[in-house]
């Protein structure tokens, strides 16, 4: 899609993340140099074309006390609708895709505690008539953030990795030796705010506790803005495109095997500088069933770039043992509201 030079400027900024201010879009459009009116006509455009999805916080889910996962279910052709139906019911679901494998239904899901979270995943085993699954823990997160550019970035157009920001530096951090913080009532409140899609108004925080009811001030809300960040509770608030509307029609999820004896911290360094590789991790494996440790998405503007991009991280790795699981159809794209009574009504519904 071509977009114009002022579309291309406030996509690219509303990637990265947003100034902490009750002001958020005059200090982004004065940065630009574009008036605050333009900048905010621009993305309700945008937004109205389908090509912007939301403008809302990304959380560290481990630091709200929750646990998440990534799960793969095998499921029969014919079950495929009522299957992801079902997954999708689940508030903790947040992403949820048709991929290219026998395991096929592929599903990130979050809840309370691991109990709760692997009760939860069999249940849905049981009502999708899942022949097979496997539950995929994070063992190690290596890099997670992506930013897509609309416009040209230098002769590859690729994307941005976000990590070359300080404020997103903290996105490549391991987080699971950081105990989840503990939380006031305020602070849940400004939790469940943030999560919320972004107005498009001028004083767009205070609208925002408007449209919801909530009682908090937006002082409150920008303090606590603040220090969620600080503290790595909130890893970004920015905006989020729907990639094949701007213009990255090709993505695949990656599974590699390195051997026994590899550097991985080389492999890693090789994956994690790739900067169309949006989400990075080291997971679970199930010896002598699904051996594939490290998970790499990619994307790019076309089946060409992506098959480029694979076949390079493959020759420069050393890793000839990879698959990839390209997406076929997406069930479910959402960000999960935490501190939801939606977690517990899904339980008692299901009768965990």
């Amino acid at each position: 899609m071509n977009f114009t030079p002022v579309e291309t400027r406030v996509l690219d900024r509303i990637q990265k993340d947003f100034p902490v201010s009750m002001t958020p879009f005059r200090d982004m459009a004065e940065s630009l140099g574009i008036a605050e009116r333009e900048f905010l006509d621009t993305i309700r455009n945008l937004k109205q074309a389908g090509i912007l999805r939301s403008i809302a916080g990304i959380f560290n889910a481990d630091r709200l006390g929750y646990v998440s996962c990534l799960v793969a279910f095998s499921v029969n052709e014919a079950d495929l609708e009522s299957a992801a139906a079902a997954i999708n019911s689940h508030p903790g679901v947040s992403h949820n895709y048709l991929r290219e494998n026998p395991f096929n239904m592929w599903f990130t899901i979050a809840s309370e505690s691991k109990s709760k979270l692997l009760a939860a995943i069999g249940r849905l085993a049981a009502i999708c008539e899942a022949s097979d699954h496997m539950v995929l823990f994070n063992e190690k997160m290596i890099k997670i953030g992506l930013m897509l550019p609309v416009g040209d970035d230098g002769p590859s157009g690729k994307p941005s990795s976000l990590t070359a920001d300080a404020s997103s530096r903290s996105e490549k951090h391991n987080l699971e030796d950081i105990p989840a913080a503990k939380f006031t009532d305020e602070d849940r409140e400004a939790i469940r705010l943030l999560q919320i899609d972004l107005p498009l108004e001028e004083n767009a925080f205070a609208s925002l506790i408007e449209s919801s009811g909530s009682a908090i001030d937006t002082k409150t809300l920008i303090s606590c803005m603040a220090r969620f960040k600080a503290n790595n509770i909130l890893r970004r608030y920015s905006g989020v495109l729907r990639h094949r509307k701007a213009g990255y029609r090709s993505n695949a999820m990656t599974v590699w095997r390195p051997e026994d004896s590899a550097d991985m911290r080389r492999i890693s360094d090789i994956f994690a500088g790739e900067r169309s590789i949006s989400h990075l991790y080291l997971r679970t494996v199930y010896p002598g069933k699904w051996e594939y440790p490290l998970y790499a998405m990619i994307h790019a503007r076309n089946e060409d770039d992506l098959n480029a991009i694979i076949e390079k991280l493959s020759r420069e790795s050393g890793i000839a043992d990879y698959r990839i699981l390209r997406t076929i159809r997406e069930f479910k794209k959402e960000r999960v509201i935490y501190f939801s009574e939606k977690f517990k009504e899904w339980e008692l519904s299901s009768g965990l």
